[in-house]
């Protein structure tokens, strides 16, 4: 058996990694509609100068995804912030893996 440690993560590869997957969760929610917002957002955005037009249609899921891709990709980088904070205080994680030859 033998043991892995994670001492950190690399935040550039944890912020590309999320950014991905928020750019596709965003996307598909926006294009397909999956109930993020109600009809009376939906009226409320299409009221605003410059933005109402936007958020409609392909363009608009595109413009969501990829905010939601900014969001996640953030997000997850200040917890691998976090991450690497706390395991320089405390310790690495560890990981036991058996070898199939």
């Amino acid at each position: 058996m033998k043991k892995l440690q994670v001492k950190s993560v690399e935040l550039a590869s944890v912020f590309k990694l999320f950014s991905g997957i928020g750019f596709v969760i965003g996307f598909a929610a926006a294009l397909f509609g999956f109930g993020l917002a109600g009809e009376s957002f939906r009226q409320m955005l299409q009221q605003i100068p410059f933005v109402g037009p936007v958020m409609q249609g392909f363009l608009g899921a595109i413009v969501f995804g990829l905010v939601s891709a900014l969001c996640c990709g953030l997000t997850f980088a200040l917890l691998g912030v976090l991450f690497n904070i706390f395991s320089a205080i405390m310790g690495s994680l560890e990981f036991d893996v058996d070898e199939k030859d």
